[in-house]
């Protein structure tokens, strides 16, 4: 279950994602620079692709096991996020390219967001969609993107090898459902009038919440002057109603979900805002962003959350995840944890505002990058004994968080479902 919303401003736009998964599933932040492969073909997570000689610069996020990625962006400034849609198609187990394989390919080979949204219909021509991309249980589906880019933005749908693309003039977001019946720009289908409402799978879409969510997505975006401050609070929001419960219980209605019986959890989020020619992509690296700071990031500085290596990436995310489920045990003070959480992300926001209008270097915000990484560094390390202990025996904890706490780590990058289930 995912979330992704995106914003026209007056001079760019924000685009933000939470990626939901399972609450054990390690979502890795990664930069891969430009360059070229002479190979004919290119291994993805379950089949090879025929390959492109010029590969671009992407920062992705991108599950453990899985070669796609939930979320990125490139050096052409695109940037792009998908969701799983429930659909009526046949042919999902069958192992042919995921909805993250196609986000990264699209992002290794697009100039910009219309190309990126090009490259992944003509993946889907060629290739499909389909197999397993559950993390510790079988899970199917198919997907929609959000691509955008200095060209415009872009809501690509997808059933099987089916397809609709509509664009993005102010604001747009996607849920986990088929939702385009409007206008569009082009179809796999001529003459289709309403894509969604013939390709939607009613009882999944319906037990995940997506037109809550959806709702509660474009209502946010509608807030004039929306910010990036704005999209931080839609990722990091929840329904009113399951705040009192919400560590144990969970909610599957919220966008910061936290996981239930039938949900997933935030295991990632990022925004992304475009101004002024400038671009900051603010990361967590881990999950739960209500309990999380968006770290700023600028495209190709190899500075945490951002990493060039999985183990690298694998440790800084696991860590912090101690961190959030020793918050749930009750090992933290929530209320003052939460107002450290808030200064600090203010004067992040506040010191990037200033880098932005001093038309700074690229070496200042590489210094500023590492500044703000280091100062959550010392934040999550004043928490170090709490860590230590909720890792150490997961008491206090829910009975299903107990039993999440005692498997976390084990065999995240396993390739194949059966190995990552082997000690659970």
């Amino acid at each position: 279950m995912c979330d992704t919303l995106y914003k026209k401003t007056t001079d760019g736009f924000i685009f933000g994602k939470n990626s939901d998964r399972s609450p054990n599933e390690p979502n890795l932040t990664e930069y891969h620079p430009a360059g070229t492969d002479p190979d004919v073909e290119k291994r993805v997570t379950y089949i090879c692709v025929a390959n492109v000689l010029a590969r671009r610069a992407v920062t992705i996020t991108r599950p453990a096991w899985m070669w796609g990625a939930e979320m990125g962006t490139n050096d052409a400034g695109v940037v792009i996020g998908n969701e799983a849609v429930f659909t009526r198609s046949k042919g999902k187990k069958l192992e042919r390219l995921t909805g993250m394989d196609l986000l990264r390919l699209a992002l290794e080979r697009a100039g910009s967001a219309r190309e990126a949204a090009d490259v992944i219909i003509g993946l889907l021509h060629d290739y499909g969609q389909g197999g397993n991309c559950g993390f510790d249980k079988p899970f199917y589906y198919d997907n929609s993107f959000l691509i955008a880019g200095t060209d415009g933005a872009y809501i690509l749908e997808t059933s099987g090898a089916d397809w609709i693309l509509q664009d993005v003039s102010g604001q747009g977001n996607i849920s986990n459902m088929l939702a385009q019946d409007g206008p569009f720009l082009a179809t796999s289908k001529p003459g289709i009038k309403s894509f969604a409402r013939k390709n939607r799978e009613p009882v999944y879409t319906f037990f995940a919440k997506a037109k809550i969510r959806s709702c509660q997505a474009a209502d946010r975006l509608a807030k004039p002057d929306f910010s990036a401050a704005d999209m931080m609070a839609a990722l990091q929001s929840h329904v009113s109603d399951d705040e009192p419960d919400l560590f144990a219980r969970g909610s599957v209605r919220s966008l910061c979900m936290h996981k239930s019986p039938l949900g997933d959890h935030t295991t990632g989020s990022i925004v992304h805002v475009v101004r002024g020619g400038q671009s900051t992509t603010w990361t967590t690296g881990c999950s739960t962003p209500c309990l999380s700071l968006y770290k700023p990031t600028y495209f190709g500085i190899l500075v945490p959350p951002v990493f060039a290596k999985p183990d690298e990436s694998l440790g800084y995310w696991l860590d912090r995840e101690y961190l959030v489920r020793a918050i749930y045990a009750g090992l933290i003070d929530l209320s003052d944890y939460r107002d450290q959480l808030a200064r600090i992300q203010q004067s992040f926001l506040e010191g990037d505002d200033r880098l932005i209008a001093k038309k700074s270097t690229r070496t200042e915000f590489k210094t500023f990058q590492k500044a703000c990484s280091d100062r959550e560094e010392a934040f999550v390390e004043s928490f170090r004994e709490a860590i230590d202990r909720i890792a150490e025996n997961p008491a206090g904890l829910s009975p299903l968080w107990i039993r999440k706490t005692i498997t976390l780590g084990h065999n995240v990058s396993a390739p194949t479902l059966k190995e990552r289930q082997e000690g659970r």
